[in-house]
């Protein structure tokens, strides 16, 4: 293994935390299509960025933060929308949207569709560096407002009513989802970041007990199918995505197996 894999490895294993730290919240609030609506967002943009001739990465933060707000307006507040029914619409909108930009993209198709799936040759060293501050103002962000955040796991109307600052706590964590997924869309993959943000959470959920205890194996379980994928993808010539795909569902099976044998345990 040559020298150029190291980064790739700390990039897998910042991306795997980032985005299962995201996934604890995303899935404690019963709304995991907001991963791959934002990440849809991201590719969008990335791809109106190209047809513009705008810096790629420009087009997948703007759409991303915008869209992330978007997501922040439609709440329990007085709008007559259904969060999840919102979250539908603006995810069709974005699908839309990156397929209307694949069509009227006449060169560098190949690298669009790419980004479907995810790749370890769009590691940088920069992207390391970008990814790996990101992440940290993530971990900050979670312990400055650890107590609001498990208010909105619990429930965002109630959290409003008792006086915490709900809007905007959860309009800064969408803003932050938005940012991790833009950057992290082109390693691993539009269609597969998905999986990275649900199943180490859910499989944290299966097997922990308390916030901190989900947190902590959530994080690790993200790390390990973040860089067990980019081996997989390494050694087989597979796509990216699909191999963290692979790994980390086979993670969530592995920890609903060892819930259900567990004696005494509940269903």
């Amino acid at each position: 293994m040559d020298a150029f894999f190291y980064p790739v490895l700390l990039a897998g294993a910042v991306s795997g935390a980032a985005s299962a730290f995201l996934g604890v919240y995303i899935v404690g609030m019963r709304m995991p299509f907001i991963g791959t609506c934002i990440a849809h967002a991201a590719m969008a943009g990335t791809i109106f960025a190209v047809l513009l001739g705008v810096n790629p990465a420009v087009g997948a933060v703007a759409l991303s933060i915008l869209t992330a707000l978007s997501l922040a307006a439609i709440g329990p507040h007085k709008a007559r929308l259904d969060t999840n029914v919102g979250l539908a619409i603006v995810f069709s909108l974005m699908l839309g949207l990156t397929f209307l930009g694949m069509g009227l993209l006449e060169e560098g198709r190949g690298q669009m569709l790419a980004m479907l799936w995810g790749s370890i040759l769009f590691v940088r060293k920069s992207t390391v560096v970008v990814i790996t501050a990101l992440a940290l103002l993530l971990g900050l962000f979670g312990l400055v407002f650890n107590k609001e955040l498990k208010a909105l796991l619990f429930s965002r109307s109630i959290a409003a009513t008792t006086g915490i600052h709900e809007r905007f706590v959860y309009a800064c964590f969408l803003v932050l989802c938005g940012l991790t997924l833009a950057l992290n869309l082109e390693m691993i993959g539009g269609l597969m970041i998905f999986s990275l943000i649900t199943n180490p959470a859910a499989a944290a959920y299966q097997l922990c007990k308390g916030h901190s205890a989900v947190v902590a194996v959530s994080v690790l379980l993200g790390m390990v199918s973040a860089v067990g994928g980019f081996l997989l993808s390494f050694y087989t010539n597979l796509p990216t995505g699909a191999c963290i795909v692979l790994v980390s569902t086979l993670i969530f099976a592995a920890a609903a197996l060892s819930r259900r044998l567990q004696p005494g345990r509940e269903e």
